[in-house]
């Protein structure tokens, strides 16, 4: 197969070109040449995708090595630059593949959503926006100008969960293996819990899978619902670092002001509003060839990963959690 993959140098795209690498496909990467080396085996484009002259060289580079059979558009959150990369690349790429986000369902996180859940109906012309809280909206708006240009017989919409795994620039796992490196830290809420999640490897596998089998749609990309816990969670930090978890319930999180999601990485108060925030239906991806690795095996790779980057190891993503404060886990820790 033949891949262009707009970016490829960061965590999802970076996990699709090595899985694209051992397959042996043809991949071609596109992005600034910014945020790291090319993927091995890959070949580097460099230009700004928000560039109409940078994007009219890759389609002709692209056409003059035979085109290519998917587009695959991992980071983009600007309904306007996928309205132009999709329009540009039309005609030397036969199908585009969107990694969008379960955020992108207007009903989630307060009920219970899957893939054919209404999404937000965003304009495609929508420009770029640095305000990460529409970023659900955004992606949506995406989806849309895509499907436009491409159709939605050649467009494949991937909406994953919270994607954790290796290479991870969110730092939301990382959080939790240092603090849990360290000795008892805090977890949020009640280790009964549901949680949910997709490894990054396993969301490549399934975006590949669904290139070579030339599938279109929109498929929410989760780990099954019910399979897994907050105390799941607990159990493999504590067997990857040795840590002990304590769980702290909501009331005493807010009071002591701890930030849901960002300051407390995945925790969000269990109240009416975010009542399902891990109860998201992947059961179409399921039965179209989605596999998900053991959880231990996520936590464990990412550890040593983490380790392999060392301690000055920082979240390079705008959306990075800041972390709970050292001095507030101490504080909640010392209430147990």
């Amino acid at each position: 197969m033949r891949l262009v993959v707009l970016g490829g140098t960061r965590f999802v795209g970076k996990a699709i070109c090595q899985a694209a690498y051992r397959r042996g496909y043809d991949v071609v990467v596109f992005n600034r040449g910014k945020s790291g080396p090319p993927p091995r085996g890959a070949l580097a484009v460099r230009g700004d995708r928000t560039t109409i002259a940078d994007l009219r060289a890759l389609a002709r580079m692209v056409d003059d090595r035979g085109g290519a059979d998917i587009v695959i558009d991992p980071a983009c959150y600007a309904p306007s630059h996928a309205l132009m990369s999709a329009r540009i690349l039309k005609d030397v790429a036969s199908s585009y593949a969107v990694i969008s986000t379960i955020t992108a369902h207007k009903d989630w996180p307060s009920q219970p959503v899957d893939a054919a859940s209404p999404t937000y109906d965003t304009a495609i012309t929508e420009g770029p926006n640095t305000n990460m809280a529409l970023y659900g909206r955004l992606k949506a708006g995406v989806e849309r100008a895509v499907a436009a240009i491409y159709g939605e017989m050649n467009t494949l919409v991937l909406r994953p969960g919270v994607v954790l795994g290796p290479f991870e620039d969110l730092g939301r796992l990382p959080d939790y293996l240092r603090r849990a490196a360290q000795g008892d830290f805090v977890m949020g809420g009640d280790s009964a819990r549901a949680f949910q999640y997709v490894d990054v490897r396993d969301l490549a596998e399934f975006t590949l899978l669904c290139a070579e089998t030339g599938r279109p749609g929109a498929f929410d990309v989760v780990t099954a619902r019910a399979s897994h816990t907050w105390g799941d969670l607990a159990s493999a930090l504590t067997a990857t670092t040795g840590g002990t978890p304590v769980f702290v319930d909501d009331e005493r999180l807010l009071a002591a002001g701890v930030e849901p999601w960002r300051g407390l990485p995945l925790w969000l108060p269990q109240d009416s509003e975010h009542a399902a925030v891990f109860d998201v239906d992947g059961g179409m991806a399921q039965d179209s060839g989605f596999v998900a690795r053991p959880l231990q095996q996520t936590v464990a790779d990412t550890w040593s990963w983490l380790q392999e980057e060392g301690p000055d190891w920082q979240p390079t993503s705008r959306a990075a959690v800041t972390g709970l404060d050292p001095d507030v886990e101490k504080a909640l820790l010392a209430q147990v």
